[in-house]
C-alpha cells in the first residue's frame, strides 16, 4: 500500500469514526433530554423555514383547529397508553417472598463465583463489578496464552494466540469505556453491547476439540469460557435493572412534559376561538409553530427513550451460546 493509499484509508477511518460516534450518541450514550431538545429544535426550525418560504401561511384558522385538536387527543392517548403499558411491564418485577429469596440466593451464588475467580470481595456497583469481571477475563486469557508458548503445536498456538489477542483487546476497550463512567447499570451495560462473547466461546471450544492439547491447556480454555459466560450473565442482569429504571424514568418524564403540553394546546385552541378575527398575521407566524412543536414534546420524548431501549434490547436479544449480527457489529 502506498503512502497516499494509507492516508486515504486513515481519512476514511476518521470519517467513519465520527459518523459512528454520532450514531452511538443518538442511539445510546446521548442524554435523552438533550436528544429531545435537538429534535424539537430541528422541528421548530423546519416549520419556520416553510413559513419563510410561504409554504405555510396560517391565513385560514380552520386547519389550525384541526392540528391542535389532534394534538390534544393524541397526547392524551399517548401519555395514558404508554404509562399504562410501562406500569404493566414494571409490575412483573413484583415477586413473592419465595421468589425474591430464590433470586437473591442465585444472584449471591453468581457473585461468590466471581469472587472465587478473582480472589477478593467483589464490589456492589455495576461498573466496578464489570471491571472485576474484565480483570478476571484478562488474567485467564493471558494465562492461556502463556501455556501455549513453546507447546510445539504451531497451528494450535496460532489459534490460541489469535483468541487471546482478540479477548484481551476487547477487555481493554471495555475498561477504557468505563474508566471515567458513572456507576449506573446503563454504563456497565453499554460498554459490552458490541458482543455477547458467543464467537469467542465457540472458538475456544473448537480449539479444545480440534487439537491434542495438554490437560492444563484444556483447563485454561475452560476457565476462559467460564469468565466470558460470567460477563454475559452480568450483562443480561444489568439489562434487566436498566430497563426497569429506564421505563420508570420514561413514565415520569412523559407525565412531566405531557400535562403542560396538553394544557398549552387547550389554551391555544380556546384562545383561537376567542380572538380568531383579530390575531395579527405576524403573531400567527410566530406563536403557532412554537405551540405546535410544544404539543409534539411527549411524542419526541417517547421517541428518544424508545430509540435507546430498542437498541439495547436488539443488541442483547441473544444469550450464550447463540449470537446475532447486531451483537457482533
Amino acid at each position: 500500500m502506498t503512502e497516499t493509499d494509507s492516508d486515504d484509508g486513515l481519512s476514511l477511518l476518521d470519517e467513519r469514526s465520527t459518523t459512528e460516534r454520532l450514531r452511538d450518541w443518538v442511539l445510546l450514550r446521548g442524554n435523552r433530554a438533550a436528544l429531545s431538545a435537538v429534535v424539537l429544535l430541528g422541528l421548530l426550525l423546519t416549520v419556520y423555514f416553510f413559513v419563510a418560504l410561504e409554504v405555510v401561511k396560517f391565513r385560514r384558522l380552520q386547519p389550525v383547529y384541526y392540528v391542535f385538536g389532534g394534538l390534544i387527543s393524541g397526547n392524551l392517548t399517548l401519555v395514558t397508553v404508554v404509562v399504562s403499558i410501562n406500569q404493566l411491564l414494571l409490575s412483573r418485577a413484583l415477586q413473592t417472598p419465595g421468589e425474591l429469596e430464590s433470586q437473591i440466593e442465585s444472584t449471591g451464588a453468581f457473585k461468590r463465583r466471581v469472587e472465587d475467580a478473582a480472589g477478593r470481595v467483589a464490589p456492589v456497583r455495576p461498573t466496578a463489578f464489570l471491571n472485576l469481571l474484565m480483570e478476571n477475563t484478562r488474567r485467564d486469557a493471558q494465562r492461556l496464552g502463556g501455556l501455549a508458548v513453546g507447546s510445539g503445536n504451531d497451528d494450535a498456538w496460532e489459534e490460541i494466540d489469535d483468541l487471546v489477542t482478540s479477548v484481551t483487546r476487547h477487555v481493554d476497550s471495555v475498561v477504557d469505556l468505563t474508566e471515567n463512567a458513572d456507576e449506573s447499570p446503563f454504563q456497565a451495560l453499554s460498554a459490552t453491547l458490541t458482543t455477547n462473547y458467543a464467537e469467542q466461546i465457540h472458538r475456544a471450544r473448537t480449539i479444545r476439540e480440534q487439537y491434542d492439547l495438554t490437560d492444563e491447556t484444556d483447563a485454561a480454555l475452560d476457565r476462559l469460557v467460564d469468565r466470558l459466560e460470567d460477563v454475559d450473565i452480568a450483562r443480561q442482569y444489568f439489562k434487566t435493572v436498566y430497563l426497569q429504571d429506564e421505563l420508570s424514568s420514561l413514565s415520569r418524564t412523559l407525565l412531566y412534559v405531557g400535562v403542560p403540553a396538553e394544557a398549552l394546546c387547550i389554551l391555544v385552541l380556546l384562545w383561537l376561538t376567542a380572538l380568531q378575527s383579530v390575531i395579527p398575521q405576524l403573531v400567527r407566524e410566530l406563536v403557532f409553530p412554537v405551540a405546535a412543536v410544544v404539543g409534539l414534546v411527549p411524542l419526541v420524548v417517547l421517541f428518544s427513550y424508545i430509540l435507546r431501549t430498542a437498541t439495547v434490547t436488539q443488541r442483547t436479544s441473544a444469550t450464550i451460546p447463540f449470537t446475532t449480527p447486531k451483537q457482533e457489529a
